[in-house]
Formats: structure tokens, sequence, C-alpha cells
């Protein structure tokens, strides 16, 4: 009785890191800019890492949502339609261009999660 009890418990202290592991930040938000036909839109957005800044295409121009200088590095395939998102990893400024399009730029400012406070414990 006692060996499945033990294994019951190991079994739940796994899942429950394979939860922790898999669920996204607790808090995490999504951010959504408009890819119209040659502007971003907001223009600047800004973020805590950890959340989702999806980008969704309105005009009926190709375009792409490449970063120029941040310090997380990705890019979206050229497209005219959909959408494109990215988990901002990196706390920073992130410059994000349209590399067809010169002068369609948009920042992305990161700023760190909050650390959760430790808990103390009354001395005795």
């Amino acid at each position: 009785m006692r060996s499945r009890i033990i294994g019951g418990l190991a079994g739940l202290v796994a899942a429950t890191a394979a939860l922790t592991v898999l669920a996204p930040a607790v808090g995490a938000d999504t951010r959504t800019v408009s890819v119209d036909d040659n502007f971003f839109k907001p223009k600047r957005v800004t973020v805590t890492v950890g959340d989702r800044v999806t980008w969704k295409w309105n005009g009926f121009v190709a375009h792409n949502v490449v970063v120029e200088k941040g310090p997380q590095k990705f890019k979206s395939e050229t497209q005219s339609e959909g959408k494109y998102s990215k988990v901002i990893k990196k706390p920073g400024v992130y410059r994000i261009v349209c590399t067809l399009h010169p002068g369609m730029t948009m920042k992305v400012t990161a700023i760190a999660a909050p650390h959760p406070t430790a808990a103390t414990t009354p001395s005795t």
C-alpha cells in the first residue's frame, strides 16, 4: 500500500513539473500590432518579458517583421495576410522594420518581469 502511495505521489510531482514547464508565464499578455500598407500600428509597444507580440496583416501589400536591432533576433516570412507571433524573452529595446519598405519601423520595449518576493520566516 505504501509503495502505491509513493508511486502515486511521484507521478503527481512529475505531472506538476511538466505543467510548470509547458505553462505560459503567469500574467503573460498578448499585444497585437497591425501591419498595414507601409506602417505598423501602434509604432511603439511596451511589454513585459514573457509577453507575446502578434503582428496581424491588414493591408494588401506584402511586408515582413524583422528585428533590425535588439537583444533577441527574429524575423517573419514576407507575407500579405495572416499573423506572426513572438514571445519576447529578453529585456531591452527592439527596433522592428519591414525590410521591403524603408521608413516602415516600430519599437518594442521589453521590461524585465518583476521578481517574486522571497518569503520571510519570523526568527525565534
